[in-house]
């Protein structure tokens, strides 16, 4: 069922691709990112022997992916489009290529859930209930983050302002540094099954780390900032002041 899950990731993404190119919209793009980890995990669930960690496995991922899915089509929904693609939406080649990207991405972070569902005995341990913690902390704080920011660009009296209240306050990216310790948590979560090439699977967390903090996250999230609220009083002092992630640490 590997082989199967991860056809099924493909062709959902290909499809996507599609979908976008022809019509010239992002509406369904973040939608299929999260939609194809509940994909790929059902699949692997339907076509395994599981137990109680299986079930809870799938739970984890089925909330995250069905929460974010909602989130992020409500927002684009809201905006209309997804600035992000405003260069490439047009050109085959550039917005072909974030499609790579996103499905090789989804594969990078789905690795720990495909080897996890490959083993039939898999018993809950305190090191499953210490993943779990983790994963549950960040997938709140995401949606917390994630809410407050909605319900401030929702509001007309926050026009051209940039968010520092709530979780916002603390850090510049607290959606993200709940999205990293979802990915940490589910890690956590299969590591007493890992055996030898298996610890590779670590990829996972380390590539969402890498992806928000170097690649496609904060840097293009600060650099839009700056050209949007470069001007903006308090904006400068803000970013100065406040932690990217982690508060008084980074």
């Amino acid at each position: 069922m590997i082989i199967e899950s991860i056809i099924a990731v493909i062709s959902l993404n290909f499809a996507g691709l599609v979908w976008c190119y022809k019509r010239q919209s992002d509406k369904v793009t973040d939608l299929i990112y999260s939609a194809s980890f509940l994909l790929l995990t059902f699949v692997l669930w339907l076509n395994n022997e599981n137990n109680t960690a299986h079930h809870l496995l799938l739970i984890m991922v089925s909330l995250w992916s069905i929460r974010l899915g909602t989130y992020l089509f409500l927002r684009v929904h809201t905006m209309g489009h997804d600035k992000r693609f405003d260069q490439m939406r047009k050109n085959i080649v550039k917005i072909s290529g974030f499609w790579i990207l996103q499905a090789g991405s989804i594969l990078i972070l789905s690795f720990p859930i495909i080897i996890f569902f490959q083993k039939t005995s898999t018993h809950l341990s305190w090191i499953h209930i210490l993943g779990t913690v983790i994963w549950l902390t960040g997938c709140l704080i995401e949606s917390l983050a994630d809410y407050q920011k909605y319900r401030f660009r929702t509001s007309l009296k926050n026009k051209n302002r940039y968010i520092d209240t709530g979780l916002w306050k603390l850090v510049q990216h607290p959606n993200y540094l709940g999205e990293i310790l979802c990915w940490a948590g589910i890690f956590i979560f299969v590591s007493p099954v890992l055996q030898g090439w298996e610890w590779l699977s670590i990829i996972s967390p380390l590539w969402i780390i890498l992806l928000l903090l170097k690649i496609s996250g904060i840097p293009l999230l600060q650099k839009s900032g700056k050209q949007k609220y470069g001007k903006v009083e308090g904006y400068v002092e803000y970013r100065r002041k406040t932690s990217l992630l982690i508060p008084y640490i980074y």
